[in-house]
């Protein structure tokens, strides 16, 4: 390949190669887990560049203003309090800097049949209205909660392990929650002897990720316990306020952040990262680069080196979709339950009222809400842009949602091909679907085990879906880089 030196630049017949900027860290992507990975090796001493495709940090985590209100643009809903603060600690954040508004209503369920269950922060209120629903469920319920809530406590400090093994677990001391870890969310409700309506609504959250409880991974049950014992908590502003204070640490840990810079691949020669090539065309050296973009799009679409093999496992791996969300301004509320879902088969729809936790969203007594259908990532691609605009009607005209509410208005609509196309999905997905094979199996490294000095974060490396996960996956990825790349003072 022809080339010639002009001006401190390798100008080549396929992209420009700066050689005046000296390699530092790279960070592909500025979602939760990019700032994160990015204020942990700034504050080991580490220079950062992250580069972000978007204007606007923060990825799914991030906002969306239209028609004058301010949503959450992804489909986080609840917000997982220890694991947060975990990273806030290990991220040098004071724990007061993201205040928290308690949700004490939590979510209500419509069944196809009818029926409802309803799951409040108290435990006692909880397990007294199915007591009187379902003679007997009310004393089952605690002892379920009461049973995961202290298997949650026991294998907690693993989720703050990159890569947990046998000695890991030994050392916790978490031999005896091992059974219930390798079991399915659909084993341990069924082993729990409750009415299937509460099951069901225990379920709900795998339904979000368009998979059956018999596939689902048994910590998924953790949910209840978590927000009848620490509690849940929306964030004053929003999920979208998570990443606001991220960016804000990172900018002033003396991460840099580059803006609407796409990575169109990731050189890796003979097994070995040198730096990423941006679809302008420039290629930028670092000593080491970390991947907040999916997991499996990274090593399918970035690393051109990467084995063929490994590459056809990764494609076949279940992916999960973000679903359709209508954003919606609506002249009311319907208190007490923040989300309110409706079961269809192994689906659902949720309708989302952060107007409940924050009255200060109100214009003239319209609030901002949102209607969320997940959907299987199969389903999704079958239904194409005008099936999913056609659900989104179907679920709009239905009256579950609407009572309570005297008016709305559709302010803007999401298909999972508009996700795709706004956030650079791989696939028009989040991540792989969390199914109980891949958690036996583990989730992808943070330290790429086939190509050096390449690491991954985000959800495609930490076996959950929350906000607070995406942190910890970054804190845990920069810790292996600089485990491998120490900073000498």
């Amino acid at each position: 390949m022809n080339s010639t030196q002009l001006d401190g630049y390798l100008v080549s017949s396929h992209v420009i190669m700066s050689t005046a900027a000296s390699p530092k860290i790279i960070i592909i992507g500025a979602g939760v887990g990019g700032l994160s990975a990015g204020i942990r090796l700034a504050r080991q001493g580490h220079a950062v560049q992250i580069l972000e495709a978007r204007d606007q940090a923060g990825g799914l985590a991030s906002g969306l203003t239209v028609g004058g209100f301010t949503f959450d643009a992804g489909p986080y809903i609840l917000l997982d309090k220890p694991g947060l603060e975990w990273a806030f600690a290990h991220l040098g954040i004071a724990a007061g800097a993201l205040p928290l508004t308690p949700i004490e209503a939590v979510y209500h369920v419509l069944h196809e049949d009818g029926t409802t269950t309803a799951f409040d922060r108290n435990l006692e209120a909880t397990a007294a209205a199915f007591e009187a629903q379902y003679p007997g469920s009310g004393k089952q319920y605690q002892a379920f909660v009461e049973k995961t809530g202290a298997i949650h406590r026991n294998v907690q400090p693993l989720t703050f392990h990159s890569h947990p093994g046998v000695l890991d677990v030994i050392r916790n001391g978490s031999l005896s929650s091992v059974p219930f870890m390798l079991s399915s969310l659909g084993g341990v409700l069924e082993k729990s002897g409750l009415p299937a309506p509460v099951r069901a609504g225990i379920g709900i959250w795998t339904h979000i990720a368009g998979q059956p409880m018999a596939q689902a991974p048994a910590p998924m049950a953790f949910v209840p316990s978590l927000f009848h014992g620490v509690g849940a908590y929306y964030p004053r502003g929003g999920m979208r306020a998570v990443a606001e204070l991220l960016t804000e640490t990172a900018l002033a840990a003396g991460v840099e952040i580059r803006y609407g810079t796409k990575v169109a691949a990731i050189e890796a020669d003979r097994g070995r990262t040198s730096g990423v090539v941006t679809a302008a065309g420039e290629f930028l050296p670092a000593t080491a680069v970390m991947s907040d973009a999916s997991g499996i799009g990274t090593y399918v679409e970035l690393v051109e080196d990467f084995p063929a093999p490994e590459k056809e496992k990764l494609r076949q791996l279940p992916l999960q979709s973000p679903g359709t969300c209508v954003y919606l301004a609506v002249k009311g509320r319907r208190p007490p339950y923040y989300v309110r879902f409706k079961l269809r088969g192994t689906g659902c729809t949720a309708f989302v009222q952060p107007g409940l936790l924050a009255p200060e969203l109100a214009q003239n007594g319209w609030y901002p809400a949102r209607l969320i259908s997940p959907l299987a990532h199969a389903t999704a691609d079958a239904l194409g842009t005008e099936g999913q605009h056609q659900l989104m009607d179907e679920q709009l005209a239905e009256p579950w949602w609407q009572e309570g509410i005297a008016e709305y208005r559709v302010l803007h609509r999401r298909t999972t091909f508009e996700w795709g196309r706004d956030y650079n999905l791989y696939r028009d997905s989040m991540n792989p679907v969390m199914t109980a094979q891949l958690m036996r199996k583990g989730r992808l490294a943070h330290r790429s085990p086939t190509i050096k000095n390449l690491y991954l974060t985000g959800s495609s490396t930490h076996p959950g879906q929350w906000v607070s996960f995406c942190a910890i996956a970054g804190i845990l990825a920069a810790d292996c880089l600089t485990h491998d790349h120490p900073v000498h003072a």
